[in-house]
């Protein structure tokens, strides 16, 4: 078979894959009258998009459309009039809340719609059980104390000269910004030897291969691949990362999960949210393995507004 035929015959495969692969994804129904779009947390993207796919399979008349690229990403679109809502796992910086304000005159409004417990995971072969905050710290500052596991009295089998790897997220990543917040602290830096992982699930894979690794991720991406650690505060006991200490606010790295908006909702976005906070979506998001908004809410959407 001479070389033309040969490319003619690759083209057609790749026609006909391609056109499977169309038929494949998920399209907005054709009866649809509303379209939702949400962009931002990749820790809420899994849940975010069962949701979108739920809603929409029980309300054929709405299409919601779900992607991710990090809580600053979903705010910056939200804020340029590109989406209806941004996922976020952290609060609104000012500056954010300024943006938006002066281009849309709206406040953004925040509306809880689950908890988290910010995990420490490590290598299943190491035998550390817990790190207090300060010592958290001082692995991942630049110029910190504590370079190898051995600096904290254990001896992890596999990791060549005991020599941590830090594994952390990118900047536009909620997570990021939670961790650097609650652990790093104002005016100081990451190390420089810190890997920077694309996505949560990526983290948990990096840490799950390298004895040497500890990383840190929402407790729904949290496998029997790593192990997490408990972490104290001060003198405090060291507390894991379950959900009943995390509502506590017992963990010292609980943090609230968003949806954000421009002002008040429209009617359609108003009947998502309060079908994400009603039973089935917070039953999804509990099997998704994070936490559901507390009872004592009633099932209403939490507000939040500056």
């Amino acid at each position: 078979m001479n070389r033309q035929i040969w490319l003619r015959v690759i083209c057609g495969l790749w026609i006909v894959l391609y056109g499977l692969a169309m038929e494949g994804r998920q399209q907005p129904s054709e009866s649809a009258e509303e379209i939702i779009r949400s962009k931002g947390s990749d820790t809420l993207l899994p849940i975010v998009s069962s949701w979108a796919a739920r809603y929409q399979a029980i309300t054929p008349n709405v299409a919601v459309e779900a992607s991710g690229g990090g809580s600053g990403n979903g705010i910056a679109a939200l804020i340029n009039g590109h989406v209806e809502i941004a996922a976020t796992s952290r609060a609104l910086r000012q500056h954010e809340v300024k943006q938006i304000v002066n281009r849309s005159g709206q406040q953004p409004m925040l509306h809880l719609v689950g908890m988290d417990a910010m995990s420490i995971i490590v290598h299943p072969d190491n035998p550390l059980h817990g790190l207090s905050l300060q010592q958290l710290a001082e692995i991942y500052v630049r110029d910190g104390e504590i370079e190898r596991w051995s600096d904290l009295g254990v001896q992890v089998a596999g990791c060549s000269e005991q020599l941590i790897m830090r594994i952390g997220r990118k900047n536009n990543s909620g997570t990021y910004f939670e961790f650097r917040e609650e652990v790093i602290g104002r005016g100081r830096h990451f190390h420089h030897q810190l890997e920077r992982a694309e996505s949560s699930s990526a983290m948990v894979r990096r840490v799950a291969k390298d004895p040497c690794a500890i990383g840190y991720v929402g407790m729904g991406f949290v496998t029997s691949a790593v192990k997490t650690l408990c972490l104290s505060k001060g003198k405090g006991p060291c507390v894991p990362p379950t959900p009943a200490y995390a509502m506590e606010k017992r963990y010292p790295l609980s943090r609230n999960l968003y949806l954000v908006t421009l002002g008040e909702p429209s009617e359609p976005v108003k009947k998502y949210l309060n079908w994400i906070l009603a039973a089935n979506g917070q039953e999804m998001l509990q099997k998704a393995g994070f936490i559901p908004v507390p009872k004592g809410n009633k099932g209403a959407v939490v507000k939040e507004q500056f």
